[in-house]
């Protein structure tokens, strides 16, 4: 279809205001699926903000994120004649130069671009470097833009075109993954990255128009795009393709299934930290952290009958948001059973998210009457009565019996510390196989532990962690494990095994 003058100038307008707009007029065969709302939108919101200079992004493998920067984001700046001179920085100068070609030979053979802005094609057209030029009707030179491809470690400091520094510094995948776990090749990095790159463009200059983006994955925890995403001085945008409950992020194309099936096909490999890192942006070690899929072992609901299993005591823990709006934070109610005989811990149950105080304490004598527990313990640090009291009167205003205890969250000298102590301190019970996991709960216990302590909710973990506390205070400690053929060793541990009694013992409220 063949456009006007005028339209295609309408056309052009509206993809000044909007960097996602072009790339679907300019790119439509690159960009043929729909953009998502929590994925792509939030990348061009970055792109669209000249006000944002440093900008360090961290988005899953796969989504087009490089497209987006190194394509349709540098072809904004020269067609609109917005930047003078650009460089493009990856972790080699063979694919600095391959960004750079697909840039430079999509600007003089797309049709989209040759209608709507015409050729900007110079007589300076190499793959080391090159300039777009742009001439008035007349035939004056008006407009040039210059751009670099450079890989990692080349020269860039001290870069100078005429009187221009670099205006535009785009940098995708700087690390090399197979060189990431050098700790002397990723420090020679950073300094490369800090005193040569960071140094090349016009930084005492206020009114300079410079942008640094840095775009990539999470490849270790200690890679340069990480410690940029804690350094205060940057905007920082972490993408995850989907959340602890493998919800999809982007459901205009990855339904909830088929991330389900992403990950099952990372846990047969067992390469969950990949998962973690390069889909979710969660900087956990490689090779796994403290905790490994290895470690989990689970069991069915159903053929295990818990509920009528006599050696069963099952527990109720509470994970209240610590704030004054509960329900703008993360909840999180867990079911746990325990077998002192057989030695086993279950995680049985599992309700988490944004919950309104009604909501959690509803959750949690549901998820009691439906284990047949008898005691729910509720973490009270920062909240005390505030939170307390409203369960125990809930407790006798349903008319159930109930133990409703109050746990008490260690402390740590550094905010946070007490909690990761005690979720660590669960690491224990799965090196030694003790806990089970009920597979059709789990699935976002076992995301928040594999990337523990990066994590970047607590909320199931934590709240599970406390089973630790509540053993105890309820004096329990797991029985030796007899041989069924040693008459004299059963003999010997009689008396305990007699002896043992529920958890805790009730005392009615009234």
């Amino acid at each position: 279809m063949a456009f006007s003058p005028e339209s295609l100038k309408d056309i052009a307008y509206e993809c000044f205001k909007s960097t996602k707009l072009l790339a679907k007029v300019l790119y439509p065969d690159r960009f043929y699926l729909p953009f998502g709302a929590n994925l792509h939108d939030k990348i061009f919101e970055v792109m669209d903000n000249d006000e944002i200079q440093k900008a360090v992004i961290a988005a899953p493998r796969g989504i087009g994120k490089t497209s987006i920067v190194n394509l349709v984001y540098p072809s904004k700046n020269i067609l609109y004649r917005l930047r003078r001179y650009i460089v493009q920085v990856s972790c080699s100068e063979r694919s600095a130069i391959e960004q750079s070609e697909n840039l430079k030979n999509e600007l003089i053979t797309n049709p989209a671009v040759l209608s709507m802005f015409g050729n900007c094609k110079s007589n300076n057209w190499s793959k080391e470097e090159w300039i777009a030029e742009w001439y008035s009707t007349e035939g004056a030179l008006e407009f040039m833009t210059k751009v670099l491809p450079r890989g990692a470690g080349q020269q860039i400091r001290g870069l100078l075109w005429g009187k221009y520094r670099p205006e535009l510094l785009l940098i995708d995948d700087l690390e090399d993954p197979k060189h990431i776990d050098n700790d002397e090749l990723r420090k020679e990095k950073k300094l490369w990255f800090f005193n040569d790159v960071m140094k090349s463009i016009n930084l005492w200059d206020k009114k300079a128009k410079w942008r640094v983006i840095v775009l990539g994955s999470i490849l270790h925890e200690e890679c340069l795009i990480e410690e940029l995403m804690n350094d205060k001085s940057w905007y920082s945008l972490r993408l995850e393709i989907c959340d602890d409950n493998l919800h999809s992020n982007w459901q205009e194309a990855l339904s909830d299934s088929d991330i389900a099936e992403l990950w099952e096909d990372h846990v047969r490999q067992n390469i969950e930290d990949s998962f973690l890192r390069e889909l979710r942006g969660i900087a956990v070690p490689r090779g796994h952290g403290s905790f490994k899929s290895t470690y989990f072992k689970y069991y069915n609901e159903v053929d295990e009958n818990l509920n009528n299993n006599k050696n069963i005591e099952s527990v109720i823990l509470v994970d209240p948001a610590k704030t004054a709006k509960m329900e703008s934070a993360d909840s999180a109610v867990v079911g746990v059973g325990v077998n002192m005989e057989s030695n086993a811990i279950f995680f049985r149950d599992c309700i988490n998210g944004k919950l309104f105080p009604d909501q959690l304490m509803d959750a949690a004598f549901s998820m009691a009457e439906r284990l047949g527990a008898r005691v729910i313990g509720v973490e009270t640090t920062g909240l005390e009565n505030y939170i307390l009291y409203p369960f125990e009167n809930e407790n006798v205003r349903r008319g159930h019996h109930f133990e409703i205890l109050p746990l008490k969250a260690g402390r740590g000298k550094d905010r946070g510390e007490g909690k990761a102590r005690r979720v660590g301190a669960l690491l224990t019970f799965y090196r030694q196989g003790l806990v089970y996991h009920n597979r059709s709960c789990c699935q976002v216990l076992e995301s928040q532990l594999l990337a523990f302590p990066k994590s970047r909710l607590w909320d199931v973990m934590d709240a599970f962690s406390y089973i630790i506390e509540l053993l105890d205070t309820g004096f329990r400690f797991m029985l030796p494990e007899l041989e069924e053929s040693s008459d004299d060793i059963e003999e010997e541990y009689k008396d305990v095994v007699e002896s043992t009694e529920p958890m805790l013992e009730f005392e009615p409220l009234i």
